[in-house]
């Protein structure tokens, strides 16, 4: 281990690290987009025969239920001067 603390790493440090749990997040995801559209729903008086989809509810909740198979997301974004890097590492649960 010494040995090795004159080495200098092999990349450069990260600008940016983040992470997103899917599987731990799903439910509290779909519970924040249907308080997000309660505010518009049923907007401009729209008939029960032709509903339009809300936004955060209907939308982006059934693009998680697609995803749901990932359970978690990690980016790391580098800079090498000329040419930023990102790392995207899906882990699926499947």
């Amino acid at each position: 281990m010494f040995a090795n603390m004159s080495q200098k790493p092999a990349q450069k440090p990260a600008l940016l690290v983040a992470g997103f749990h899917h599987a731990r997040e799903r439910e509290n995801f779909a519970r924040l987009t249907g308080l997000l559209d309660r505010p518009s729903a049923n907007p401009g008086g729209a008939s029960a025969s032709e509903p339009n989809p809300q936004f955060f509810s209907d939308n982006l909740a059934s693009f998680s239920a697609t995803l749901a198979g990932v359970s978690s997301e990690t980016i790391v974004v580098r800079d090498a001067s000329d040419k930023v890097f990102q790392t995207v590492t899906y882990e699926w649960s499947r």
